[in-house]
This record gives C-alpha cells, sequence and structure tokens, in this order.
C-alpha cells in the first residue's frame, strides 16, 4: 500500500518515491493544451496548489517517465519542452518596504543566472522593469516560456497591518505588471493564491486572463479530493483507515466525509472536495481531528471576525453574491470574502433567477464546511480574544471538561463562565440578554455540551437545558435584573417538569448579566 505524502509538493519526488498520487492530468491536460493558456486559481491554504504547478513543470519540461500509466500520458506531445520560470513568491516576503524591493529584485537576478542572460537592466531602481526585461531577454534567446506562481499574494500579507501597505501594493503592482509587458511570450501561466486582492495589475492588466476560481465548473474539483477518489484511488488506505476504527468501510467514509468534506468552488457544479492534506493524515492515523489548524494559525481571520463582531454562530446562514465573493480589497478585507477564500465558509446553497435574457445565479448560501473547520475557527477564535497562547487554552478547556463531566456546575458556572466573560474585549459588550446568551452557547459547544436551546415546554420555553449522564441543568438568563428572578420564572412556568420522570437530578440554574460589570452577577444553583 503506497503512502499517502502530506508535506511533499514536488510531483517528481512523489512519483520516484512511489508515494500515492491522485490523477489529475486529464484537467491539467485540458488547462495546458490551450491557445489562450493564461490563468489564476485561488483556493484555501493545504489544498494541493504547489503540486499542481510542480506537475505543471514536470510536464513542460518533458518529463515522460513521470506520467506513466497517468491519464495524460498518451494524449501529450512530448517532443515539444519549454523552459519554465517557477516562483514561489513566499520566498519574496519581507518585513520592510526595502526588504522586498530586493527580494523582488533577487527574482530577476535569479532568472537571469539560472538561464545564462546578460541583461543591462536600464532602471535599476525599479524592481518591476527588471523583471520585464529578464522576462524579454528569456524570450529572445530561448523562445515561448512558461511562467508559475505560487502563493503570489503572500508578500502583500506582511504589510496588512501595517502604515506601508499601500506602498507594497504599488510594488507588487509595478513587479506583476511585467507579466503584461511580455504575455505574447508565455505559453502557458498558472498563478495561485489563497485571496483575490483586487487592484493588482496581474488582474487589471492581463485583459485574457482566465480566472478558474468559480465560473470554470470543469475544474471544480482540480484541487482536492473528491468523494469518488478516496473510493478508487485511495481505497486501499480507506480500508485500513475502516481498520482502525474498527468499523465498515462505509461507516469509516461516512465520518471521514463528516470532518473533511463539503468544500463546494463553484455555484455552477455539485463537485465537492475534501481537505487533501487532512485525508492525508487522518487515514494513516486512524484519527480523526483537527489538522488543519496544525498547518497555520488563522491569526489574520480571527482577528477580522472580532473586527467585525461576528460569532463563529453567525456563520451558519451568509448571504452574498458571486460578485460580493470574487473581490477582497486589502485596504479594508471584507469579512465574507476573506473567510470564503481562505475556506471556513464555502457554498451551501446557490439561488437562481430567471429572466428574459436566461437563468442566472443571483445569491449564494455560505455555511461552515465540516466538522474539522468548525472546531478549529470556534478554538481559534475564543483562544485569540481571550488572549491566552495554546498551551493555557487548551488547559483552560481542558477544566471546564472535567467540571462538565464530572457535574460540577457550580465551578463551571461560578468560576469557568465567570473567566469567559471578563476576557470579552471592552467593544464586545453585551447590550442584551441575547447578546449574552450567545457567548455562553459558543462556548459550550467548544466543549461539546448537549444543550438545547429555549426547549418549549407547555407555559414557555427555557433558555438552555444541557444534559450529561451526570445530571440534567436547566439555565435561565436575565440582564440587568436578579438570578432570583430567573429562578422564579423556571419555577413558575414550570421548565422543568418535563424531567421530573428523569432519573438523573435536575438542577436550576439562575444567571443574571450585569452590564455594569461585565460579567454574570452571582448566579444561583439549586436542585429541583
Amino acid at each position: 500500500m503506497k503512502a499517502i505524502a502530506t508535506a511533499n509538493y514536488d510531483f517528481e519526488k512523489l512519483i520516484t518515491e512511489g508515494c500515492v498520487y491522485v490523477d489529475k492530468t486529464d484537467m491539467l491536460g485540458k488547462l495546458a493544451s490551450a491557445k489562450d493558456a493564461i490563468y489564476f486559481i485561488s483556493r484555501p491554504r493545504r489544498f494541493g496548489k504547489s503540486l499542481m504547478l510542480s506537475t505543471f513543470k514536470c510536464l513542460f519540461e518533458g518529463k515522460k517517465k513521470l506520467f506513466k500509466g497517468l491519464k495524460i500520458e498518451k494524449k501529450w506531445d512530448w517532443s515539444k519542452t519549454y523552459p519554465v520560470v517557477s516562483l514561489n513568491m513566499r520566498k519574496t516576503s519581507a518585513p520592510t518596504i526595502a526588504a522586498l524591493d530586493k527580494n523582488l529584485w533577487n527574482v530577476s537576478k535569479k532568472i537571469s543566472a539560472e538561464y545564462g542572460l546578460k541583461i543591462k537592466w536600464r532602471d535599476c531602481g525599479d524592481c518591476g522593469a527588471a523583471f520585464s526585461e529578464t522576462l524579454e531577454a528569456l524570450a529572445k534567446k530561448h523562445g515561448p516560456f512558461v511562467l508559475l506562481i505560487d502563493e503570489y499574494d503572500v508578500p502583500l500579507q506582511t504589510f496588512l497591518r501595517t502604515g506601508k501597505l499601500g506602498a507594497a501594493r504599488a510594488m507588487l503592482h509595478d513587479f506583476y505588471g511585467g507579466i503584461k509587458d511580455n504575455v505574447g511570450s508565455i505559453r502557458f501561466l498558472m498563478m495561485t493564491g489563497v485571496s483575490k486582492f483586487t487592484k493588482l495589475s496581474v488582474f487589471s492588466a492581463l485583459n485574457n486572463l482566465t480566472d478558474l476560481t468559480m465560473d470554470r465548473p470543469e475544474f471544480a474539483g482540480m484541487l482536492g479530493y473528491t468523494r469518488k477518489e478516496i473510493e478508487t484511488t485511495l481505497a486501499p488506505q480507506l480500508g485500513a483507515f475502516a481498520r482502525k476504527l474498527r468499523c465498515t468501510r462505509e461507516e469509516a467514509l461516512k465520518r471521514l466525509l463528516a470532518w473533511y468534506d463539503s468544500y463546494r468552488f463553484s455555484p455552477y457544479s455539485n463537485v465537492k472536495v475534501l481537505n487533501p492534506v487532512s485525508v492525508g493524515q487522518a487515514l494513516p492515523s486512524g484519527i480523526l481531528t483537527d489538522y488543519w489548524s496544525k498547518t497555520g494559525v488563522p491569526t489574520l481571520v480571527v482577528e477580522r471576525l472580532q473586527a467585525g463582531g461576528k460569532m463563529p454562530s453567525d456563520l451558519a446562514e451568509v448571504a452574498t453574491t458571486p460578485g460580493d465573493l470574487d473581490v477582497c480589497d486589502a485596504n479594508d478585507l471584507p469579512w465574507i470574502p476573506l473567510l470564503y477564500q481562505s475556506g471556513y465558509l464555502t457554498i451551501k446553497k446557490v439561488v437562481w433567477t430567471d429572466s428574459p435574457d436566461g437563468r442566472y445565479v443571483s445569491g449564494l448560501v455560505l455555511g461552515v464546511p465540516n466538522f474539522e473547520v468548525r472546531e478549529n475557527l470556534k478554538s481559534n477564535f475564543w483562544r485569540t480574544i481571550m488572549h491566552m497562547d495554546e498551551s493555557s487554552f487548551t488547559s483552560f478547556v481542558d477544566v471546564a471538561k472535567r467540571q462538565l463531566a464530572e457535574g460540577n456546575v457550580d465551578a463551571l458556572t461560578n468560576e469557568t463562565l465567570f473567566s469567559l466573560y471578563a476576557a470579552l474585549p471592552s467593544t464586545w459588550r453585551a447590550k442584551d440578554e441575547a447578546e449574552a446568551k450567545r457567548y455562553f452557547f459558543m462556548f459550550m459547544k467548544l466543549l461539546g455540551a448537549t444543550v438545547h436551546a429555549e426547549q418549549t415546554s407547555a407555559r414557555g420555553y427555557a433558555d438552555a437545558i444541557m444534559e450529561t449522564r451526570k445530571g440534567v441543568y436547566m439555565f435561565e438568563f436575565k440582564f440587568n435584573r436578579s438570578a432570583k428572578a430567573a429562578i422564579r420564572q423556571i419555577r413558575e412556568k414550570g421548565y422543568a417538569d418535563a424531567y421530573k420522570a428523569d432519573k438523573r437530578p435536575v438542577t436550576l440554574i439562575g444567571i443574571n448579566f450585569s452590564a455594569k460589570k461585565r460579567n454574570i452577577d452571582e448566579p444561583i444553583i439549586e436542585p429541583l
């Protein structure tokens, strides 16, 4: 059984080392064979963008032996090869504008040295002009060339929280402008990134740029694993995974899909894909957990959520349009396209509208893709707003989970919930009872508690009912009143009547949230 490589993005190394490769070369071949082969694609991190570019590199360099048995082997003209300029823009990322300028200059110097180009750059102070002249010299000496640009947006991310964003964007605008100057000499171009930052010349200047991000449904499954690929190419690994879980193959697949599936990248295609890195780690280990967060902490995303005052519970159904998702202005970072492009939201529903000109997509409903992202978002969200490092936050959550498991509702309420509300940013003042309850529900979900919101009874409904093996806990919240009023309401309305026959003890918890104190105010806990 072949190993699944999750940290190797080099196609040649992947094949020569005998690792499993999910064959996408039929789609790559269609793109590479087109006449106007100038492409851009945006996908979340760890979805195989770098491996795709490495595969294109080997394809255009004519390394036929690597493609033996793959779909493209007998469909590609291996007699034609091209010089391939492969740029990982992460390597140009820098802490200052001066350092960024130097790194972009080094791109041209490296290309020049690799292909033996003798260039007298006209303007030594312009890294964009140097890049343009380098590509021009490459075409004159070697003919049409292939240009592969990975993580084009990373150099800009360093400056998003500084006052230098404008200068960095202008520099990258000029640098990428060198592509336009030489587009006639480019045999194939593929550019990848996570965010589609607007107002960069790569999007405004290349009139023939084809954006594969949403509008080409036939390529919706090009990055990531489809369910069919899991059941066929990865069938041996799936079988071993099922044995580790001690369940049937069907049940194992169901669990795998719940954790890592349901990324839908095109409103015009029903194709859904799983996160390949998470799948690649879950199958051999037999452990279903959040692998995605370990590949990078989404600090920018969490901070943007904080700034917008949005809780993860607000992300169940987010209404938007394809046009809104297609842009991401680096100046203000709209949180909906940022979360979508980063992989924290995906397409759940598509709204079609009929008009005299035909049927078109008028709206989209977004949601969190799967259990892994939901857990990732919740844990990173709370850890960030509570200003805790990962170790401290894990300890805090572990204590809360233990209190929950032991039925120690007194400590859970008076200590843990008190600490939680105390850690909320000053800008997040709870303005009413509903908002105060929202934080409670989200934190209880993080702990894995079974909590029913607004459980209906004959004379009304309780705010929250939490059930464990140890007991049933009935919560009633008040805002700027008293915990006594909350307990009195539970008893007068008979909220707990349905649980009188339950063998588990029933506990009533009255909680008042004080706007003045910005915290819960002397909760009352008493048995039914």
